[in-house]
C-alpha cells in the first residue's frame, strides 16, 4: 500500500479516536459520516461497497433505534433497564453485522442478481472485520452480564447480598471507549480493503 494511503488511514483513525474521547456517544454521528464518505469512495467497486454499505445501514439504523430509548426509557426507567436496552441494542446490531459480513458473497449475489461476479472474489477486509465484530459482540455481552450482576435484586436476590456487586462498573465505565476504538479500527480496515481492491482492479478507480 502506498505511503499516502497509510497516512490517510492513520489520520482517519486518529480523528475518529480523538472525536471518541472528546464527545462520547456522539461518535455515532462521526461514524455514519465517515462510512457515507467511504461508500462514495468505493462506488465503482461492488465487492467492497457491500461491506461499507452494510456498516453504514446498520449504524444509521442504530442511531434511529437509539432515539426512542433515549427519549422514553432513559428518563422513565431504572439504570438496570436503561443499560439493558442500550447494551442489548448494541449486541443486536453486532450480530446483524456479523451475519452480513459472514454471508457477504451470498447476499451480494442476491442484491446484484448475479450480474457482478466480482462479489465472489476475495476481499482482504472480510477476515479482520469479522474478528473485530466478534470483539464488539463480546464487549456488549460482557457489559450485559456485568449490568445484570450489578442489579441482582431485579432477579429476586436479597438486596443486602446484591449491593456488594454494585461497584462492578469496569465495562460500564469504559464501554464507549472500547466500542468506539474497535469501530474506528473497523472503518480503517474497510478503507484499506477498498484501496486494495481498487489497486487490484484499475477500472474501479
Amino acid at each position: 500500500m502506498k505511503v499516502a494511503n497509510l497516512i490517510i488511514v492513520s489520520i482517519l483513525t486518529g480523528l475518529l479516536l480523538i472525536y471518541t474521547f472528546s464527545f462520547g456517544q456522539n461518535i455515532q454521528s462521526a461514524f455514519v459520516v465517515a462510512l457515507a464518505l467511504l461508500a462514495f469512495f468505493a462506488k465503482n467497486e461492488v465487492n467492497s461497497q457491500y461491506l461499507v454499505i452494510a456498516f453504514l445501514v446498520v449504524f444509521a439504523l442504530g442511531k434511529i433505534l437509539l432515539y426512542p430509548i433515549e427519549i422514553y426509557i432513559y428518563p422513565n426507567y431504572s439504570g438496570f433497564i436503561q443499560n439493558l436496552s442500550g447494551f442489548g441494542l448494541g449486541l443486536l446490531l453486532d450480530l446483524v453485522l456479523i451475519y452480513l459480513v459472514r454471508n457477504r458473497m451470498e447476499l451480494s449475489l442476491i442484491i446484484t442478481r448475479g450480474k457482478a461476479p466480482s462479489v465472489l472474489e476475495k476481499n482482504y477486509a472480510d477476515g479482520p472485520l469479522l474478528g473485530l465484530l466478534v470483539c464488539l459482540a463480546a464487549i456488549d455481552s460482557i457489559a450485559l452480564i456485568e449490568n445484570t450482576i450489578r442489579h441482582l435484586e431485579y432477579l429476586g436476590f436479597d438486596e443486602n447480598f446484591a449491593k456488594q456487586f454494585r461497584g462492578m462498573t469496569f465495562f460500564y465505565d469504559y464501554y464507549e471507549y472500547f466500542k468506539s476504538s474497535l469501530i474506528s479500527i473497523s472503518i480503517a480496515v474497510l478503507y484499506m480493503g477498498v484501496v486494495i481492491r481498487k489497486r487490484q482492479i484499475p477500472s474501479a478507480v
